[in-house]
Parts: C-alpha cells; sequence; structure tokens
C-alpha cells in the first residue's frame, strides 16, 4: 500500500519541479543580489548658474562651469564590513573650472547589504565626526518599491523623505522618480565678516541656513541611481530677517558620461541576478528529473518473488480443512 503512495507521490513532485523549471521567470524570483563590499564609482555632475562666495576674496561669483563630483568606495578591510554590512564612504566635492575649491565632505555609512538602509556602526562619520547616518545613502533597495523612501541629506545631516512620482523612460530603461525637499534648518553658527551681513566694519555670528531639492531616477530591479539634479542652497541670513551672502545655490544636473556608467552598473546587477536566477532553473529541473525517474521506479518495481498472487489489500486465503 504505502509503495503505491509514495511512487505517485514522488512523480507528482518531480512534475512540479519541472514545472518550475519551465515556467522559469514567471515563478522563480530574481535572486536578491547584496551591496559590494569593495564598490567604486565617481559621478560627476554640470551645474548651471550656480552662485558661491569666493573662499578667498569673500565675493560672490556667478558661473555656469561649476561642478559637483561624488566618488564611492567600498571600505571591505574595515571591522564594520562583513556578511550582513557594507562600508561605503562617498567624497562630495563642488569646485569650479578655475580650480576654486567650494565646499567638500566626506561620509562613511555602514549598510545593510540588502535592505541598502544605513546602520549603527562604529565606523559611520561626516568629515570624521562620528554621527548616526540614518535611510538611505547611496543607493537604493534591489526591487525598489512603488512608495517613499528615507533619503539621507549630509549637509543638514538628517534623513527627508524622497518621494515616489512616477515612472517614466531613461534611454530605454524605465525608471522610478523621487523627489526630495530638504528645509531650511540652520546647519552652524559662525562668525563672519560684517559686509557679508550688510553690517560692514565688524565681525558678527551668523547661522549657516541650508535647503535643497533633489529629483533621483531609480532603476527598480537595481536599486542603482541612474540620473539625479540637485539645488542646493546654503546662505547667512542677515539681521533681521534681511538677506546676507549666498554661500552655494545653483542647479547640478549628472552628465551623459555619469548616466551612461549608472545604466550599465544597473544592467550588470541585472545580468547577475537573471544568472542566479537561471541557475535555479537549471537546478529545478535536474531535481525535478530525478524525482521523477525515482517515482516511476517507485511505482514499477518487481514485488518479490512468490508474492505476484498476493493482493496487498486482501489477507492470503488459508485452506479449512473439511469434516
Amino acid at each position: 500500500m504505502r509503495a503505491r503512495v509514495v511512487g505517485p507521490a514522488v512523480i507528482g513532485l518531480g512534475c512540479l519541479a519541472l514545472v518550475v523549471a519551465v515556467a522559469g521567470s514567471g515563478v522563480i524570483p530574481l535572486t536578491p543580489v547584496d551591496l559590494r563590499l569593495d564598490e567604486s564609482f565617481e559621478i560627476e555632475a554640470r551645474g548651471a548658474g550656480v552662485t558661491y562666495l569666493d573662499p578667498v576674496t569673500l565675493t560672490s561669483v556667478t558661473s555656469d562651469e561649476a561642478s559637483l563630483s561624488v566618488r564611492v568606495r567600498g571600505d571591505e578591510d574595515t571591522g564594520d564590513a562583513g556578511d550582513d554590512v557594507a562600508v561605503w564612504e562617498y567624497r562630495t566635492t563642488v569646485d569650479d573650472a578655475d580650480g576654486t575649491l567650494i565646499s567638500t565632505g566626506t561620509t562613511v555609512a555602514c549598510l545593510d547589504r540588502r535592505s541598502a538602509e544605513a546602520v549603527d556602526c562604529v565606523a559611520e562619520s561626516i568629515d570624521g565626526e562620528r554621527v548616526d547616518v540614518t535611510g538611505l545613502a547611496v543607493v537604493f533597495p534591489a526591487d525598489t518599491e512603488q512608495r517613499d523612501y528615507a533619503l539621507w541629506d549630509s549637509t543638514v545631516r538628517q534623513s527627508f523623505p524622497a518621494r515616489f512620482v512616477g515612472t517614466e523612460s531613461l534611454d530605454g530603461t524605465q525608471v522610478y522618480r523621487f523627489e526630495q525637499e530638504v528645509p531650511v534648518t540652520v546647519i552652524s553658527s559662525v562668525t563672519v565678516p560684517g559686509e557679508l551681513l550688510g553690517a560692514p566694519g565688524s565681525e558678527l555670528g551668523a547661522s549657516v541656513a541650508h535647503s535643497a531639492a533633489r529629483t533621483l531616477l531609480v532603476e527598480p530591479i537595481s536599486g542603482v541611481v541612474v540620473s539625479a539634479e540637485e539645488s542646493p542652497v546654503t546662505v547667512l541670513p542677515g539681521p533681521e530677517g534681511r538677506p546676507g551672502a549666498t554661500l552655494l545655490a545653483g542647479t547640478f544636473t549628472w552628465t551623459d558620461e555619469s548616466i551612461a556608467d549608472a545604466v550599465d552598473r544597473a544592467e550588470e546587477i541585472r545580468a547577475e541576478r537573471s544568472q542566479l536566477r537561471e541557475v535555479g532553473r537549471w537546478t529545478a529541473g535536474g531535481v525535478g528529473a530525478a524525482l521523477l525517474a525515482l517515482g516511476v521506479l517507485l511505482t514499477i518495481r518487481r514485488r518479490p518473488a512468490g508474492t505476484d498472487h498476493v493482493q496487498d489489500d486482501e489477507p492470503a486465503r488459508v485452506a479449512v480443512p473439511s469434516a
């Protein structure tokens, strides 16, 4: 009885595995790919109508040749990096074509290798100062959803919502569009020459206020940001609400080269995930064929010699002597 049940059951399991293998992408999800420990890439963005305060002459400069660069490097040798956490350093620099350094900053974030969200660790910092980085810092998670995410702003040192606003196509690649508004926030206090605040001839204490607007296009399967536009505004508000000096304001848009590189990185991750799914399909096919063969053998196996006439479900008949 048991043999007649086990055989068909094994055959059924084998058929199910073969169906999964044949159905492929319709049944087997893309295999997750962890963030790389040794990640390395660069982003360049060109500025338009950028106004900044020359750090040497303390005069206002307007330029259409300023640029913003971000260099990302994974530190796989630090103690915080491992199976679950990637430690990425990203250095942001804004400079003008004549070599003037407008601003620079370095952030170290520890990222969950699956969710891409920042996690607490010893290494996380901004310009060497220990800071609790939260939310998404560099990339979005694989299989990015059509919802809002908390996105880190290194200048304000706080996360703000990056709101999902829709889908669009970027050179034939479907992307999700996210928009973030960083509200005006006082980020530090400084002492500056009075002329920067409209009160020449003295030094005054001033607050540094920052705000920003960002648009990000994300390839959802990989979570890679493939294009972005950012409009920061950093100012010294004058006394009694009067406008003071502008430290930095303008719009920075990724270059075509940076967009192409990001799309290539996204495609590489998508291909890697697809290859892992193919491995799953072949594995399911092999297991299905083996189970099918085993089930057939169990079903048609020969009974022990001398018992062919005996029914499994009926007791053997014993002759009763006549009186």
